[in-house]
């Protein structure tokens, strides 16, 4: 807007290169952004898929300027993020049985959406997604001059007052493949229709005018310009096929999310549950192009069904069945998924079962475990704590704070023991913290941003030893995690007090 009113050249190119970053570099299939309200570093989106991510917010805010963008620049791009964004997000975010709109709009696996209360809530989102589905219809025509740009193909009516025209679409989008445009005109005019043929619009899209075909169309991607003299009841109709692909992360190509046309297709894993996540299935797909495992259903356009690629984690087939994302309400269901080949779903079996018995192990050394985060199950341990509060993660949670939290856990005064406490690898800031054992300092840790070398979003565990004397005649023992340096402690999924020499 700056640039809009003064005309300000940095203004503009600060603009357009955030616009760029964004879309080009921290972008969901979905048309979405961010994990926990945040970008990552850019094109690594593998890790951050999983979780809280695509704030409605967000998505409502660069809706606003790529139009504002486009009506200074009409680059076919600013339409083609639009089509994405409302299409995918804008229309899932938002249920259609009672208008709960959702502050997140998760991508990742096994996940549901993230309604609000509307009678109770008043999240940023609850008033951006009221305004934000009022505004369905702005972006879809654009004027100037003698030109009329039709960006998204929506049932609508616009009243073009300069050129004394009205044009009224109809179409069986996005499920469907067709579209029409029926001009009246007060009196005939020249002018331009600059149609947008999408990116995705190949082999199949044609235009027709008064029922003629139009021969020299520009490719996908760009406009189809029709000038003409226009006279009322002049029709022009579309053809625009929809195609199967998919569209990996720029970070992983074996993760990816199942397009058809610009429409996401989820993979419906029930009715949604509270808690974590729910398991997944795999898709192994041995490279085989997507129309080879990935089938319509028969009399449900827009449904499909995989075909003996779907793999739960114990081995066995679990096929999928895939609708437009934006149909999907009130179920579990995820967006992205891993590809394998049948090497890599043969290693992947192989360190599942090799997880599994480490956690078996695990808990068979273990003496106590504590949920931090969990309400309930911390009084069971007597929690205590001052400015601290629980914190979620990839559908996990925890607990952090500003300056101390604590529990009482059993020991076995006889044994060797240990402490094991789960971890992120992902933290807003950096996190600085020490482990107390009944007013004894045992181990500290520390966790930066995004620590160098390490996967964002990834839990794992760390061991701290317990000296003989701290336990000895003792039959519980207080644990304390205490911040240090001025900054938050790291954000702890799981507290185990275990038999050291089991571990």
């Amino acid at each position: 807007m700056q640039y809009i009113y003064t005309g300000e050249p940095s203004a503009g190119t600060a603009a357009e290169f955030f616009w760029d970053a964004v879309v080009k570099h921290h972008t969901y299939a979905t048309g979405g952004h961010g994990k926990d309200e945040y970008f990552g570093p850019p094109n690594q989106l593998a890790e951050r898929v999983d979780g809280r991510t695509d704030e409605s917010c967000n998505v409502y805010n660069m809706l606003k300027m790529t139009r504002r963008l486009f009506a200074i620049h009409p680059d076919i791009k600013y339409a083609d993020f639009e089509e994405r964004a409302l299409f995918n997000h804008v229309l899932a975010s938002i249920d259609p049985e009672d208008g709960r709109t959702c502050y997140m709009v998760p991508v990742g696996r096994g996940v549901r959406h993230e309604y609000q209360e509307m009678s109770r809530d008043f999240t940023c989102c609850v008033g951006s997604g009221m305004e934000s589905h009022s505004l369905h219809g702005d972006g879809v025509y654009y004027e100037s001059g003698d030109r009329l740009w039709i960006n998204l193909y929506v049932p609508s009516v616009a009243n073009w007052k300069a050129a004394g025209a009205t044009v009224t679409m109809t179409t069986t989008f996005p499920e469907g493949d067709a579209a029409s445009l029926k001009l009246t005109l007060q009196r005939q005019k020249s002018f331009t229709l600059a149609l947008r043929r999408p990116s995705w619009a190949g082999d199949g899209f044609a235009v027709k005018v008064n029922g003629k075909s139009v021969m020299a169309l520009a490719g996908p991607g760009s406009y189809v310009e029709l000038k003409r003299t226009w006279r009322s009841g002049d029709t022009v109709s579309l053809v625009l096929p929809k195609k199967l692909h998919v569209e990996e992360l720029a970070d992983n190509e074996r993760s990816a999310a199942l397009m058809w046309g610009p429409l996401v297709l989820a993979g419906d894993l029930g009715p949604e549950r509270r808690g974590g996540p729910t398991e997944s299935p795999a898709l192994v797909t041995a490279d085989k192009p997507v129309t080879e495992w990935l089938q319509p259903m028969r009399d449900s356009l827009g449904v499909f069904r995989t075909v003996g690629v779907g793999r739960g984690t114990d081995g066995q087939t679990s096929e999928v069945d895939f609708v437009p994302f934006y149909r999907l309400h009130r179920r579990t269901y995820s967006v992205y998924w891993d590809l394998y080949t049948n090497e890599s779903w043969a290693t992947k079996i192989e360190e599942l079962n090799a997880e599994r018995a480490r956690q078996q192990k695990l808990e068979a050394a273990t003496v106590a475990y504590v949920p931090p985060g969990d309400l309930e199950k911390e009084k069971t341990f007597y929690s205590k704590s001052e400015a601290s509060a629980p914190d979620r993660i990839s559908g996990r949670v925890g607990r952090r704070s500003k300056k101390w939290f604590s529990y009482e856990l059993p020991v076995d005064a006889a044994r060797p023991m240990a402490l094991v406490v789960t971890l992120n690898t992902e933290e807003r800031a950096k996190r600085t913290f020490e482990i107390l054992v009944d007013g004894q300092r045992i181990g500290d840790g520390v966790i930066e941003r995004y620590p160098p070398g390490s996967p964002t979003g990834r839990f794992y565990d760390v061991d701290y030893k317990i000296p003989a004397s701290l336990v000895k005649d003792k039959q519980k023992v207080t644990v304390r995690f205490q911040a240090t340096g001025g900054n938050e402690t790291a954000t702890v999924f799981g507290i185990r007090l275990v038999h050291a020499e089991e571990r």
